[in-house]
């Protein structure tokens, strides 16, 4: 079993948005796999955290084996090891063995440049490159913040990338992939796979680049999720995930004791998703779809605690950040 909790839609039966993002990410990374498929019954997150990843990764200018020191970095920091494996996979394809080398071995790489930016993308601190490169850098860090949450409640622990099923070996050297993953991209592809392209919203960190709306566009979505919990169970999950983001959750879920008994499950799956989500188990996820929710439903929920640690890994990561408009 590849995924946990949803049941994903394949490449073969995609319609609409959902094939449209897969024809680009197929186009891409010759490879539609599970970290995909994951976000497909929700296809408003599915464009934007695409659109993310591929406009701060993908493309742009900064060698995409330094940005990958980054995915790697962030992946380890959040105990991703489907992401942490993938990654340092990319990372020795695009060019970086010495510094995949080390990571794997959870040392810093060689050149205080690159072990400044593999600090940076675990701990925050002064920004290590020029600020043009913001975009790239830092959108390349909140999409593996994202996504590493939402892997590790949706997909099978014992997954490995690059396979299609459990414990079977990954796959990479020769394929399309690995060939695929020095082509030039054209900046901005992926917006044209967006309900609506963001306006507002857009991080000042983000400049003109494509990285902002794809950002703006993905929380957005990701907030929606709000709407399935009340509003006191939106201000426990907000004050939960600032006050224990870095910190030890208690086991006991003390903090769920100011809500109704009817909001806990909700705020439970909300929470966890942001700072804790090896933790979702199959009876948090049972207990809140007794309501009658769908995968829908729980992907735009757990999305929506994702997106709220990720807002204060963005304050972590530049500093005090406005989001205009």
């Amino acid at each position: 079993m590849l995924f946990r909790h949803i049941t994903p839609i394949s490449p073969e039966d995609a319609t609409g948005p959902v094939a449209a993002v897969y024809r680009q990410v197929d186009t891409e990374f010759s490879s539609i796999g599970p970290a995909v498929r994951m976000l497909s019954p929700a296809p408003e997150l599915l464009a934007p955290c695409w659109a993310l990843l591929r406009e701060s990764l993908v493309a742009g200018t900064v060698p995409r084996w330094r940005k990958e020191i980054v995915t790697v970095s962030v992946s380890q920091r959040n105990d991703c090891a489907y992401d942490t494996a993938g990654h340092l996979m990319f990372l020795r394809l695009a060019g970086g063995e010495g510094a995949a080398a080390a990571l794997e071995r959870r040392e810093e790489p060689a050149g205080e440049d690159l072990a400044a930016l593999a600090r940076w993308a675990r701990s925050g601190g002064p920004l290590p490159f020029p600020t043009e490169e913001t975009p790239e850098y830092l959108g390349t860090a909140l999409a593996l913040h994202f996504i590493n949450r939402m892997v590790l409640v949706l997909l099978n622990e014992k997954l490995l990338p690059g396979a299609m099923s459990e414990d079977a070996p990954a796959a990479f050297d020769g394929a399309p992939i690995a060939r695929a993953i020095h082509r030039e991209r054209t900046d901005g592809d992926s917006l044209s796979l967006l309900d609506d392209v963001p306006t507002a919203g857009i991080p000042g960190w983000a400049g003109t680049s494509a990285v902002g709306p794809a950002y703006a566009a993905l929380r957005r979505a990701a907030e929606l999720g709000s709407g399935l919990l009340s509003e006191p169970a939106q201000a426990v999950v907000r004050e939960t995930i600032s006050r224990h983001r870095r910190s030890a959750l208690d086991g006991n879920r003390a903090w769920l004791a100011p809500l109704d008994p009817v909001d806990r499950a909700g705020a439970t799956l909300a929470v966890l998703a942001g700072i804790a989500p090896g933790r979702i188990t199959e009876i948090d996820v049972e207990t809140w779809r007794a309501g009658g929710y769908t995968d829908h439903c729980l992907l735009h929920l757990l999305a929506f605690g994702a997106i709220t640690a990720v807002g204060h890994v963005e304050s972590e990561l530049f500093g005090a950040v406005s989001h205009p408009g």
